[in-house]
């Protein structure tokens, strides 16, 4: 239950500080640690962000796909159970295998054959396996929220998988509702305090001239300044050697504070650099674990509540510390409030 709970603040504590598209994708990787599923479709209820469906893949590096809501609404897919659970938003997580599902609908009956010949049924659309679908109650929450988990595997989600999405989906929901609030707060506040500009300055992006050697031959202050984050106690005036062997071997620089990248156009070189957040360096179980560490827990109680041993505590932490050139907790704490992320 502790860890449960535990689990229900990291979703809140994201929707403080994470942008609207980080929050979808950190959300769905903190619910990985109840349920295993290789992704996620999220409709967000939300006209106007990208088109309220969302397909969102488990592996980290795969980009997230917009899928048109047009889809719930053809022809083809009047009868279709899937598409009817997302519509409906159903209140109990429904769940089996494609076969399953196609085979009877909810109340056992057959379900209709497509209207449409050769046409394809949703999950064939989608790639989707074994599912579960939960959502909110449209007559009671506007917008209504809905998610489908999926397996691209014969493997069915049990009981067990459908109690934990039941339990997690009305703090999901509404840390969503949270997430969108802040930002819109944020905003506003930005613009009242008439800091908008300055925050904008903040998050923008720098571009110079620099030789093969690493020396600056033209560039704005702002260059200057996001080099000096990256490097506070030396403030390089040039692209540090080991900076540019990365560079000149077509990759690009990620440091804890900044991104660098190598243009080569016209027989110029360009650099561009820009400013990273902490929700681009570290894995969400990292955040979960820096988190829990500097606001004061032990390895062994972090461990107990996620699950893990102590090793693989120490082991994150260690690996975060080298990300972020870090070496205490204290550093760690500051680095987080540093980058609005609530300890």
């Amino acid at each position: 239950m502790q860890a449960f709970s535990s689990t229900v603040r990291d979703l809140y504590a994201l929707a403080e500080y994470a942008s609207p598209d980080q929050f979808l994708t950190r959300a769905i990787s903190i619910m990985q640690s109840w349920i295993r599923f290789d992704g996620a479709i999220f409709g967000t209820g939300e006209a106007g962000l990208n088109q309220t469906m969302t397909l969102l893949k488990s592996d980290a590096a795969a980009p997230a796909v917009t899928v048109p809501e047009t889809l719930l609404s053809a022809p083809q897919f009047n009868h279709d159970p899937v598409a009817q659970g997302m519509r409906n938003a159903p209140l109990s997580p429904t769940r089996g295998g494609i076969r399953e599902l196609y085979r009877k609908s909810r109340d056992g009956k057959k379900c209709k054959a497509p209207t449409v010949q050769g046409a394809l049924t949703l999950s064939e659309e989608l790639g989707l396996s074994h599912l579960m679908i939960h959502g909110d109650d449209p007559s009671r929450v506007q917008p209504a929220r809905w998610i489908v988990l999926y397996r691209q595997h014969d493997v069915r989600f049990a009981e067990t998988d459908a109690a934990c999405l039941h339990g997690l989906w009305i703090h999901l929901s509404r840390a969503l509702a949270i997430n969108r609030n802040r930002v819109k707060e944020r905003l506003t506040q930005s613009h009242v305090n008439g800091h908008a500009h300055a925050q904008a300055r903040d998050n923008a992006d720098a571009s110079g001239l620099i030789t093969l050697t690493g020396e600056v031959e033209l560039a704005d202050q702002r260059f200057f300044d996001l080099l000096e984050r990256e490097w506070p106690d030396t403030a390089p005036e040039c692209i540090p050697a080991e900076v540019m062997e990365i560079l000149s071997s077509g990759k690009s620089f990620r440091g804890t504070q900044i991104e660098i990248t190598l243009i080569k156009q016209n027989g110029c070189h360009m650099c561009r650099i820009r400013p990273v957040g902490a929700m681009e360096i570290l894995s969400p179980r990292e955040f979960i674990v820096a988190r829990r560490f500097a606001a004061g827990m032990s390895h062994k109680q972090i461990a107990r509540e996620l699950g893990v041993s102590h090793h693989t505590v120490r082991n994150q932490l260690a690996h975060l510390y080298r990300k972020l050139n870090l070496h205490d907790k204290a550093s760690l704490a500051r680095y987080l409030v540093t980058n609005s992320v609530p300890v």
